[in-house]
């Protein structure tokens, strides 16, 4: 197997688990009443989710370009707005955290960029 392939099965598995990851998060904040535990974890998730985004884009196909885009957006406003909202709340652990996000998670790119993902490891 050569590198270059191992380094897109490499890309796949950690957008894939991060991407997981970050929705199993999700579940839980929404389950604990949008507890702060949930939301600072999810927090660090996105961060590391939006790297691996980024360093993945070597290998996307120009097709699924426009939708790493609309996730990497997506994530850079809600990081933003987050990192906004943490710095003027100082919230505890077991606090409520919430805040308007005007940008929706873009469900359909995330579809897109998977299938795309998936390829890689073909």
């Amino acid at each position: 197997m050569n590198d270059s392939l191992v380094g897109k099965r490499i890309i796949h598995a950690k957008v894939r688990l991060l991407l997981y990851y970050s929705h199993r998060l999700y579940q839980m904040y929404l389950e604990s009443n949008k507890k702060f535990i949930y939301a600072y974890i999810l927090r660090k998730v996105n961060g590391k989710l939006y790297k691996a985004l980024h360093d993945s884009a070597a290998y996307l196909q120009d097709e699924t370009y426009a939708d790493a885009i609309e996730f990497m957006l997506h994530l850079d406003v809600w990081m933003t707005i987050w990192d906004s909202e943490y710095d003027k709340n100082k919230p505890n652990l077991h606090d409520t955290f919430t805040f308007d996000n005007y940008i929706n998670f873009p469900k359909s790119s995330v579809e897109n960029l998977l299938l795309d993902l998936a390829s890689l490891s073909e």
